[in-house]
């Protein structure tokens, strides 16, 4: 119980600020289209860390099990 008082304000204002922080964002939005945007660009980011792993640990020949 005694370390109930320094999670308590931890435990009470880190939501409240991640939840301000989504809002004013702009990313709570229903809107499809910035939705789209944002998954879009997360896959793109995704794609490139993927090819400079592959970079990384010299892997980035293309394999001989797929066709083209």
């Amino acid at each position: 119980m005694k370390y109930l008082p320094k999670t308590l304000p931890v435990v009470i204002v880190l939501p409240f600020i991640c939840t301000a922080l989504f809002c004013f964002a702009g990313c709570s939005t229903s809107d499809t289209y910035h939705g789209k945007k944002h998954n879009d660009t997360f896959k793109k980011d995704m794609n490139s860390m993927h090819k400079d792993i592959d970079r990384m640990l010299g892997i980035d020949e293309p394999s001989t099990l797929v066709e083209e």
